[in-house]
C-alpha cells in the first residue's frame, strides 16, 4: 500500500472513466474545435460528476465525522488520501493516483471551493 493512502474494502460496481480516457477525449474535442458548451463536453463533464459524486457518497461521507474540514482524494477503486489542504491532497493524489483518476472534495457540508460569479 502507498504510504499515507488508506483503502476501504471495495467491490467495483461500475466501470468509471479513467484519467487517461478523460485526457484523450478532451484532446480529441479540442483538436476538433468543439466548443466547451457543446453536448459532447457537457456529457463528458456529467460522466466525471457522476463518478465523483458516487466516490464521495460511498467512500468520503463515512469519513466526515473524524476528518471534518479536511480534504480527501478518492481513487476509482476506493483508495483515499486525506490532507489538511486542497493543495496537499491534490499533490498527493496526482502522484499516487494519476491525473484525472480521482475525486477531490472537502469533508464538509459544502465539499469544495466557493466559486464567485
Amino acid at each position: 500500500m502507498i504510504e499515507g493512502v488508506s483503502k476501504m474494502s471495495v467491490q467495483e460496481d461500475q466501470v468509471w472513466i479513467t484519467g487517461e480516457e478523460l485526457g484523450r477525449e478532451r484532446r480529441r474535442l479540442i483538436e476538433a474545435g468543439v466548443p466547451e458548451s457543446a453536448p459532447e463536453y457537457l456529457a463528458l463533464r456529467a460522466q466525471i460528476r457522476a463518478r465523483d459524486n458516487y466516490l464521495f457518497e460511498r467512500y468520503g461521507k463515512p469519513l466526515m465525522d473524524q476528518n471534518y474540514g479536511k480534504w480527501i482524494a478518492i481513487s476509482r477503486n476506493g483508495a483515499y488520501i486525506i490532507r489538511e489542504t486542497a493543495t496537499e491532497v491534490t499533490v498527493a493524489a496526482e502522484r499516487d493516483f494519476g491525473g484525472g483518476d480521482y475525486c477531490k472534495r472537502k469533508l464538509a457540508e459544502f465539499p469544495g471551493h466557493d466559486i464567485l460569479h
